[in-house]
């Protein structure tokens, strides 16, 4: 996150920016399924510093819906890598922040086109066509990371691009928005009654997107793999006491990418996140210890560095209480995470 200057003096955003690497940088998404025009996307470089005269490995961090790329989960996301020596570039998905508009600026898509978008900055963060970002780097030293739908469409960019080495998916609603449908009104009406009216509000929200909604399956697509010579890294996180998105949904990933042993190697983060009532992707401003500690092991397997090089023993303690001990004050009780 961008630390603030005393008001009493002015900040030259030319001057940090130079400072601190920090740039504003556009790229264009990949081109759409119908064939549409790639979209300009903008994002944040983040940078964190070379080490041994080779760039830092590089991880393209996706907000979630209704956000942009200056999201506090992202921004405190990428403050924890950096710190342990990897650099983010953070894009805003097309129709949001400063990106560009997409051919349906007033329909949200599910699975249509927004993961283009991901893979458009994954292939920016490799190439470095502008020269911006420090060099070039092989495709395995570039992964990708997820919040809520960017989770969602971060796991459909993981199971398209094969090249990716590891991918962070936190709080993802795989299901996709019918399952997302169901979840909302089952609890109101009933499982029967809930799976008509979700089909009935389904097929209004098809037809009115112009088919553009759950398009790809993103776990249909990440079990049908082909082993390659390594495999592909996974953490599935989701708190258990998410009232957003259902934690059904994570283990229901789990269970799918556990099946795929020959193509994935799986790891999990459940810690029971409750910040003042909200319940959604809170682990990085709760548990920042525990959280940067997962990082630094999932992000050092992924990119097969040694987790030393994290440097955990020398960065400052923020968290001030263990989730193992007990759940947080007024949060409800944990229900089990199968």
């Amino acid at each position: 996150m961008l630390p603030v200057e005393p008001h009493s003096q002015v900040l030259n955003w030319e001057r940090y920016n130079k400072d601190h690497g920090f740039k504003l940088v556009y790229f264009p998404s990949r081109a759409g399924p119908r064939g549409e025009a790639p979209v300009n996307i903008s994002a944040w470089w983040l940078p964190a510093p070379s080490r041994g005269g080779k760039p830092a490995p590089r991880i393209v961090v996706m907000h979630g819906v209704g956000a942009n790329c200056n999201h506090c989960g992202v921004q405190s996301t990428c403050y924890l890598l950096r710190s342990m020596g990897f650099s983010c570039l953070t894009p805003s998905a097309r129709d949001a922040g400063l990106s560009g508009p997409s051919s349906h600026p007033d329909i949200m898509s599910w699975g249509y086109d927004y993961h283009l978008d991901t893979l458009g900055g994954w292939d920016y963060a490799v190439g470095d066509p502008d020269g911006l970002l420090g060099g070039s780097v092989p495709p395995d030293k570039v992964g990708v990371m997820g919040f809520s739908k960017g989770a969602y469409e971060s796991s459909i960019a993981f199971g398209l691009e094969q090249r990716i080495p590891g991918a962070w998916l936190d709080s993802g609603p795989y299901a996709g928005l019918f399952g997302m449908i169901v979840a909302t009104v089952a609890p109101i009406v009933g499982n029967f009654f809930g799976d008509i009216l979700a089909r009935g509000v389904f097929a209004f929200a098809t037809f009115f997107s112009g088919h553009r909604v759950d398009v790809y399956d993103p776990m249909k697509l990440l079990a049908n793999c082909t082993a390659g010579d390594k495999k592909r890294q996974v953490l599935i996180a989701h708190g258990t006491l998410d009232d957003t998105v259902p934690v059904e949904y994570s283990a229901m990933a789990i269970e799918v990418l556990s099946g795929a042993p020959h193509c994935y190697e799986v790891r999990t983060y459940t810690p029971p996140a409750y910040c003042n009532g909200a319940t959604h992707h809170q682990e990085m401003w709760e548990f920042p210890d525990d959280t940067r500690q997962k990082l630094c092991s999932f992000w050092s397997r992924t990119f097969e560095q040694d987790p030393a090089h994290c440097g955990l023993g020398k960065l400052p303690s923020f968290q001030i209480w263990e989730p193992s001990d007990r759940l947080p004050p007024g949060s409800p009780a944990a229900p089990a995470f199968v």
